[in-house]
């Protein structure tokens, strides 16, 4: 009984003297776990630079942590453990480098909001929720919770919970660049695609439909996918679709009808309804489609 007492003592000594606890440093997000016989520290802090440095230290006496070697501490000795690469490549981006993804909103304040990265982002290997920094109040604006935004940033994600990025670029009507192709047929039926409340259910009421097309395809960021694919995920709004063909045609027809407006390209035509009677409806069709066809 007493040989039992005596190594039950030994565990609970030696686990008093092994088990870190960890301590947060303000300093960007640094974070200490110490025992009575070593400290590990995950260093990520931001330099004068305002770059954010990630690395891990160990201090000890005479232990092994992770298969190394740890000498005395009277020396103030450590050593550092080298990051994965590849790890690192894959959970937080390079500093400088432009990056993006698309992102729910999860809640928001004129200073933050926390998103929720899509699955097939990066981004979302790192955290599913990630506070955006804005650094500045925007004062009585807000998104809109349940929307879906870009997040446009430089340099690292905080490896924090929820992670924090940085930043005030957020894009709202999708990627400005992409390419559209079309697949036509011949029957010049009309096919509605979705309404775009379907999208967003705040927005403006009104409906895309397809004209004598089977499908639209959008390539953005060297990835193709179906214009519906692209609107649903957030990659692009139905608005910044007519913002760049408005870009593109700066001098298109405009009707006398409240202000409809066609975009002949070289293979379609997109036509944006804006009767007085409130129709605001998007059509997508052949290269000779008119207005004439879809009243």
């Amino acid at each position: 009984m007493k040989k039992r007492f005596i190594l039950l003592l030994i565990i609970f000594i030696l686990l008093i003297l092994l088990i870190p606890i960890p301590f947060y440093l303000k300093d960007g997000g640094s974070i200490e776990f110490r025992s009575l016989l070593y400290t590990i520290t995950k260093y990520n802090k931001l330099t004068s630079q305002n770059e954010n440095v990630e690395d891990v230290y160990i201090q000890g006496i005479g232990i092994k942590i992770l298969g190394m070697e740890v000498y005395n501490n009277t020396n103030k000795q450590s050593i550092k453990i080298k990051a994965n690469k590849e790890e690192e490549h894959n959970n937080q981006n390079q500093v400088g480098t432009v990056n993006s993804f698309v992102g729910t909103i999860l809640e928001e304040t004129t200073t933050y909001m926390i998103v929720e990265p899509n699955e097939d982002e990066i981004e979302r290997k790192t955290a599913d929720k990630i506070v955006i920094n804005y650094g500045t109040d925007h004062i009585d604006y807000l998104y809109g919770v349940g929307r879906k935004v870009i997040i446009v940033y430089t340099g690292y994600i905080k490896e924090t919970y929820p992670a924090q990025i940085d930043t005030n670029d957020i894009l709202i009507n999708g990627y400005e660049e992409f390419k559209l192709a079309v697949k036509t047929n011949n029957s010049k039926s009309m096919v509605k695609v979705l309404n775009n409340k379907d999208l967003d259910k705040n927005d403006i009421n009104y409906n895309l439909y397809y004209y004598g097309i089977d499908e639209v395809e959008i390539t953005i960021n060297n990835k193709t996918m179906s214009l519906e694919e692209s609107l649903r995920s957030g990659k692009m709004t139905i608005d910044g679709l007519i913002i760049k063909a408005n870009k593109d045609f700066p001098n298109a027809k405009v009707y006398k009808d409240g202000g409809s407006i066609e975009y002949h390209y070289d293979n379609y035509t997109i036509i944006k309804m804006h009767k007085e009677t409130g129709n605001r409806d998007v059509y997508i069709g052949i290269k000779d489609m008119t207005i004439n066809d879809i009243n």
